[in-house]
């Protein structure tokens, strides 16, 4: 299970262009503003330097330092509420950030008048910033700012991330809240990436007669790792619904552009954390039931639940124009396709051996013949994320389960096969975990004011 977003990135910003003329010869309130651009200083840094990087050892450190920079940027935007009106004094500073989520955009979208955003740049990966002064650096142009320079992402290709602009701090605090929603997201991963495809093939081989179970001491610290890495992913998707409650109604006027804040990218987003959650709640489950081999029916349920959210989250990507469907990353629009194959495809084993367990023989053979054909399709895809848990699976023990099946369909069954379009048909519903998205509370403003409140007023100009 490796990543599939990058970190955003982001642009110097310095203290003068955050306040007004009027405020900034109040030396306490000045040294307090200085005090967030160091912090948010500190996380670009870390941003950038994890860009470059497949190692994931040091993510906490992206974690601590967001946080830091976001409970000051709370108190920040708390006290812009507080005195809009003397904001409004100030020309303005651009937020400049760039996109998690997008490659490129192509000429479909029109990049001249960005369907997503009114002021926006192009891709690029320059490290220049808003030097800003008294009263910022004024309306920001469409043109491109920067050179460009690749990134490095966890498959190991380049990747340039295309960047936006805005004046509006709301978008400032979404893309921050959204840089640590992808650092927690990567930080379950690190936690479970040394057990990678061993996690996927434990589900089959748990129920092959003769296979080797793990040893109890390497599945309870393999128990302990899933559960940590469930919880975290619920966090992140907690981060995602706290964007759309709080964040996204303030930029509702406002054109980006990028879709990394907008409600159906928020929602799929929080549907693939939810969903890789539960996948790994199921192996926590696996491991830990003394009972599953003989009721293989209900990680079969749970899987094809599972893949629904895959499958619904992709939708939300289809929804998009064409345009800015073909802009978002290759690799996420991969990640859920091949990932909803692969988890359809174990759900199919299951659902065979259900069948084969009632004398279903026919049906048995139908469901692992469909699961052999998914396998040996995301085999092919040697850039999927998902290609080596299908070669070790097709590997291990599906030959033989396969082999048995027939077997006994041969000389005891005798029923016909049915065609793969009469088993998806009979599919049973999937049967959805209680995984929850874990609530995001800001870390210095209490729940019932400021930023966590409920927001009365749209931005249109910051």
């Amino acid at each position: 299970m490796r990543y599939y977003l990058r970190n955003p990135k982001t642009k110097v910003i310095n203290p003068p262009s955050l306040l007004p003329p009027s405020l900034q010869n109040d030396t306490e309130l000045y040294a307090r503003v200085s005090k967030m651009c160091m912090l948010r200083e500190g996380m670009r840094e870390k941003l950038k330097a994890q860009s470059k990087t497949e190692d994931l050892s040091r993510i906490g450190t992206l974690i601590a330092a967001t946080e830091a920079y976001l409970g000051e940027l709370h108190w920040y935007i708390s006290f812009y509420e507080s005195k809009r009106e003397i904001f409004r004094d100030m020309r303005g500073v651009d937020f400049i950030w760039k996109s998690a989520i997008v490659s490129r955009l192509y000429d479909a979208v029109n990049l001249t008048r960005p369907r997503f955003g009114l002021r926006s740049g192009n891709a690029g990966d320059s490290d220049g910033g808003n030097s800003g002064g008294n009263g910022g650096g004024g309306a920001a142009s469409s043109s491109a700012i920067g050179g460009s320079a690749a990134s490095r992402i966890l498959s190991g290709r380049s990747f340039k991330q295309r960047r936006t602009q805005s004046t509006s701090i709301y978008m400032e605090f979404g893309f921050t809240l959204l840089a640590l929603a992808v650092a927690k997201s990567m930080n379950a991963y690190s936690k479970v990436s040394s057990l990678d495809t061993e996690i996927e093939c434990e589900t089959i081989n748990a129920m092959t007669p003769g296979m080797q179970m793990v040893l109890e001491e390497e599945g309870e610290q393999g128990v302990e790792a899933l559960k940590r890495a469930s919880i975290e992913l619920r966090e992140a998707a907690g981060v995602f619904q706290f964007i759309m409650d709080h964040v996204l109604p303030q930029i509702s006027t406002i054109r980006l552009g990028v879709p990394d804040l907008t409600p159906d990218i928020q929602y799929m987003l929080q549907m693939l954390s939810l969903a890789d959650s539960d996948r790994l709640s199921v192996r926590v489950w696996l491991r830990t039931d003394k009972n599953q081999r003989k009721t293989p029916n209900i990680p079969a349920n749970l899987l094809l639940g599972i893949q629904e959210r895959y499958l619904n989250a992709s939708s939300l990507v289809r929804t998009l124009q064409n345009g800015e469907f073909r802009s978002v990353s290759s690799d996420i629009q991969n990640y859920m396709r091949d990932g909803q194959q692969l988890i359809l495809a174990q759900a199919m084993i299951y659902l065979a051996q259900v069948h084969s367990d009632s004398q279903k023989y026919g049906n048995a053979v139908g469901f692992m013949r469909d699961a052999r054909e998914l396998l040996a399709g995301l085999k092919k895809r040697n850039q999927s994320v998902h290609a080596r848990t299908a070669e070790m699976l097709l590997r291990g023990p599906i030959e033989p389960l396969y082999s048995l099946y027939r077997r006994n369909n041969d000389t005891i069954g005798f029923e016909a096969v049915p065609s793969s379009e009469d088993l998806r048909a009979r599919l049973p519903s999937g049967r959805a975990l209680i995984s929850k998205a874990v609530q995001y509370l800001p870390a210095s403003t209490p729940p019932s004011a400021g930023i966590t409140a409920d927001f009365k007023q749209k931005e249109e100009v910051y």
